[in-house]
C-alpha cells in the first residue's frame, strides 16, 4: 500500500472508523491490532511499524481536523510492549497544525480522545 494507491482513501476511512469504535471502549489499540483490523477488511497489508502506517496515522489525525484543534485520534494507538505511541506521534503533535504545548503529554491527548468518543 502506498499513499498514491487508489484504495488509500478507503483505508483511511476504515482506519478512522476502527479507531473511533475502539475509542468508544476507552481502550488503546496496538499498531499490530490496527494492521490486523485493516487486513480483515481485505485491504492490502499495512505493516504495523514505520512506512505507510506512520502516514496513515498522521492522516487519521487530520481527518475532519484540518486546523488541528480536535483531539488527535491516533493517540490511542500504542506499541504492544511499551503501551505508548511512537516518538513520531509526539513529533506530529508538536508540529503544525496541531502545535501541542510544551506542557502537553500523549496521555492527556489520549484522555481527550476517549472522552470525546465515549461521551465522558
Amino acid at each position: 500500500m502506498k499513499l498514491t494507491d487508489p484504495d488509500y482513501p478507503a483505508v483511511l476511512d476504515a482506519a478512522v472508523e476502527i479507531l473511533r469504535e475502539r475509542a468508544r471502549t476507552g481502550q488503546p489499540m496496538t499498531y499490530g491490532e490496527l494492521s490486523a483490523k485493516l487486513a480483515e477488511r481485505k485491504f492490502d497489508p499495512i505493516p504495523p511499524h514505520r512506512g505507510i502506517m506512520a502516514y496513515l496515522l498522521r492522516d487519521v489525525c487530520l481527518y475532519e481536523n484540518e486546523d488541528g484543534r480536535a483531539p488527535m485520534l491516533s493517540a490511542i494507538v500504542v506499541n504492544k510492549v511499551s503501551k505508548e505511541p511512537s516518538d513520531q506521534f509526539s513529533a506530529l503533535a508538536r508540529s503544525l497544525p496541531f502545535s501541542r504545548s510544551g506542557e502537553w503529554t500523549w496521555r492527556d491527548e489520549q484522555r481527550v480522545v476517549f472522552a470525546r468518543y465515549n461521551g465522558s
